[in-house]
């Protein structure tokens, strides 16, 4: 079978496509190098030039790209919203991409117009407020608009389906007809080195920043603040990021904790990267979210979006400090087992051939 993989978010569909390749299909992933973290795909979208050319080319680049594009037996789009570039004609772009190719299919994995209408309401916490105001420093966002809406509805309604990868977007479409069940995010643990989680002197916290508001960087900020002048001589807290994906991932390394997204119900890519690397993680993984992808326990701590909580955890994990290598261990074991890149690989190959 051939694939395309149109878009990126994380290295999500790079460790699907090893996982896809490993089952024996050809794939090819179309996309920009999702911003700072400069994720390449093997059909480049995006622009080396700066200013108003480099904005021209990445309008353009899809289209003359488009010989390229055709003639896959399924194609997978991140979002309905990539390319993220005003004035991209999305819509008919899309039309065209469906006629070129067999099966059109789209992910529900990223912050979509279905994400702020109906996940907004639907969860008990998530990033919208804090996006608003520290992120776009806005009371509005193009996501939350009635075209937006129309728009992303119009994509899910002409594909085969729409595959959440965690229950915060499979509860967004949970009335959508075109649903098709969740499945897990995938990681290549071949090309991710596991290491005994050691502490020398200091235990090392680490909070990856991206999306400021997103993420709920600053009830990380609040229990950092505590918590560095609670234990100076015991806790190492590193707040770092913007980075390529390869130089954020060398900083995880050096950590024993990673606090992923507090603001969201599952683990995302940047923590099952660390619990891939062994480490402990601190992030989503509410039971909704669990029961989502099929399991009924995970080594995670789950977080919310709130300080007194996080310095509880914290403060619980370096009382137990000597525990911290095998809750490193049995990250990576449950990665393995149910992140596997081949077997959630096998998972999209049953879905798209029933639908």
């Amino acid at each position: 079978m051939r694939i395309l993989l149109f878009g990126e978010f994380s290295g999500l569909h790079r460790n699907l496509k090893d996982g896809l390749n490993e089952n024996g299909h050809e794939v090819v992933i179309a996309a920009a190098q999702d911003g700072y973290k400069k994720i390449r795909g093997d059909i480049d979208l995006d622009s080396a030039m700066l200013g108003v050319l480099g904005k021209i080319e990445v309008r353009l680049k899809p289209f003359y790209k488009l010989p390229k594009l055709r003639g896959f037996d399924v194609i997978q789009i991140i979002s309905p919203f990539f390319p993220n570039a005003k004035l991209f004609p999305r819509l008919f772009y899309y039309s065209i991409l469906r006629r070129l190719n067999q099966k059109f299919f789209v992910l529900g994995a990223g912050s979509d117009s279905y994400y702020w209408r109906y996940g907004r309401e639907r969860l008990k916490y998530g990033p919208f407020e804090d996006f608003l105001k520290y992120d776009v420093n806005s009371n509005r966002f193009y996501m939350q608009s009635e075209q937006a809406f129309r728009y992303n509805r119009n994509i899910v309604e002409a594909s085969n389906g729409l595959i959440p990868v965690m229950y915060d977007y499979e509860v967004s479409y949970r009335d959508c007809k075109k649903r098709l069940n969740t499945i897990p995010l995938p990681i290549n643990t071949k090309e991710v080195e596991y290491r005994d989680n050691k502490i020398d002197n200091k235990l090392v916290v680490f909070h990856g920043l991206s999306r400021y508001g997103f993420k709920g960087t600053r009830h990380v900020e609040a229990a950092f603040d505590y918590l560095s002048s609670k234990y100076p001589n015991d806790l190492e807290l590193v707040i770092e990021g913007r980075l390529p994906l390869a130089e954020y991932l060398e900083i995880m390394r050096k950590s024993n904790i990673v606090i992923d997204q507090v603001n969201s119900y599952s683990t995302g890519m940047n923590g099952l990267y660390a619990m891939a690397m062994g480490k402990v993680v601190v992030g989503g993984a509410e039971p909704e979210g669990l029961k989502s992808i099929g399991v009924s326990a995970s080594p995670v701590i789950n977080s919310t979006p709130n300080k007194n909580h996080l310095i509880e955890i914290i403060e619980s994990l370096l009382s137990a400090r000597n525990e911290i290598s095998s809750m490193g261990f049995k990250s990576r074991a449950y990665v393995e087992k149910n992140h596997c890149h081949i077997k959630v690989a096998k998972r999209y190959l049953d879905t798209w051939a029933e639908n």
